[in-house]
């Protein structure tokens, strides 16, 4: 039996270009700040360490930051702890880079026509990389971190897997990580946004294949790796 078009399963009306609906664009934002703020503390804790204590005891970013398991094993082994080492001669400029990706996406989002409610693809935020890339990195510091993150193996989809895979998996009812104080938030957005549900709110098939993202993602974080994915829900056949 054939799957109805994105625009025959919108029910609320409101749906960016018939299948991205407001709630779960909320949640896609969501996620890609959370993962930002959350990359971004790190590293500033680790600006704010003295050299000689950061020689000694470095942040080991692979192993703190769930992000990292979105990337291919072979660029995640080019991440190195936040001091650089013989082995890792470049210490932790990729992951560096890694997050200037997701804070590229975020003012992306910021900087769009309010008239329009999408959300950056793998090939606008792709481009949009390699303007920042070229960019005089005495101006622009991040361009050195994102050259870096590109040269290494890095790609835009990575990071948008990411966004995408913890948007479902810790902000909506069909994720291991959904929990009460999710539930709570989704309970508070619902009431301040009086969004209509809509059968695109729980789509994350439809927004992969939207996005130019793979059907599935590559990200196995440690709290997965016991179990093997659920099979898709109703929601996202």
């Amino acid at each position: 039996m054939a799957q109805p078009q994105a625009e025959e399963r919108c029910i609320c009306g409101k749906c960016f270009e018939g299948w991205l609906s407001p709630r779960m664009r909320e949640r896609l934002e969501y996620s890609t700040e959370l993962r930002y703020e959350l990359s971004k503390s790190l590293l500033e804790t680790q600006d704010g360490v003295p050299d000689d204590i950061t020689s000694v005891l470095p942040i080991d970013y692979a192993h703190i930051d769930v992000s990292v398991h979105y990337l291919p094993a072979e660029v995640r082994a080019k991440i190195g702890p936040s001091a650089p080492s013989e082995d890792c001669p470049a210490g932790d400029t990729v992951y560096r880079g890694y997050i200037a990706v997701f804070k590229a996406i975020k003012d992306l989002i910021a900087g769009e026509d309010p008239e329009h409610h999408g959300f950056p693809s793998v090939s606008t935020v792709s481009d949009h990389l390699s303007k920042l890339r070229d960019r005089d990195a005495s101006e622009d510091l991040s361009s050195k971190y994102i050259a870096a993150y590109l040269d290494n193996g890095g790609k835009a989809e990575y990071a948008l897997d990411c966004i995408v895979d913890r948007a479902r998996e810790e902000l909506s009812p069909l994720g291991r990580q959904y929990n009460a104080e999710n539930q709570y938030i989704d309970a508070v957005l619902e009431s301040e946004q009086s969004h209509a549900a809509c059968a695109n709110d729980l789509d994350f098939a439809l927004v992969r294949e939207k996005l130019g993202l793979p059907a599935e993602t590559r990200g196995v974080v440690p709290d997965d790796e016991a179990d093997s994915r659920d099979p898709p829900s109703d929601d996202e056949q």
